[in-house]
């Protein structure tokens, strides 16, 4: 977790959200040794950022991520608030990684990847650091008589 959302988790430096494999074997033992930390995630405004990152069903994972306790990549309980659109992975395209990439899954109904939401957020910075660089323009004021 190298993203700076990851950095203000408020999971950020604890312990029991993913156990030894060799700790368990049902998913009633995984609730049992996760759980008490599922409660972490209710303030944490990084739902879909966290899944994104961990991709808990494509990785068949096991413990806590996104506000929901995964076992071997499915849901075996989760957060009353918790919503399903966080769990959407947004397809990668061809052009991920650019802020036409971003446009791009905005334009299918999606939000954007992390390559898409970090390219953006890189072209904004370029974007204000040229125009603070920018001469100001004179404007000259001619008095008739």
């Amino acid at each position: 977790m190298t993203d700076g959302w990851a950095l203000r988790a408020p999971c950020r430096g604890l312990h029991g959200f993913t156990v030894r494999e060799s700790d368990w074997k049902t998913g009633a033992d995984l609730k049992r040794l996760c759980g008490p930390q599922l409660g972490t995630c209710g303030p944490c405004p990084f739902h879909a950022e966290c899944i994104a990152t961990v991709k808990p069903a494509q990785a068949f994972f096991d413990g806590i991520a996104g506000g929901r306790l995964w076992c071997n990549g499915v849901v075996i309980a989760a957060l009353e608030d918790v919503r399903d659109e966080e769990l959407a992975e947004p397809k990668l395209r061809a052009s991920c990684g650019t802020e036409a990439g971003a446009k791009d899954h905005v334009r299918h109904g999606e939000r954007p990847c992390l390559s898409c939401r970090q390219a953006v957020r890189e072209m904004t910075a370029r974007r204000k650091d040229a125009k603070a660089k920018e001469p100001e323009q004179l404007q000259l004021d001619f008095v008739t008589t």
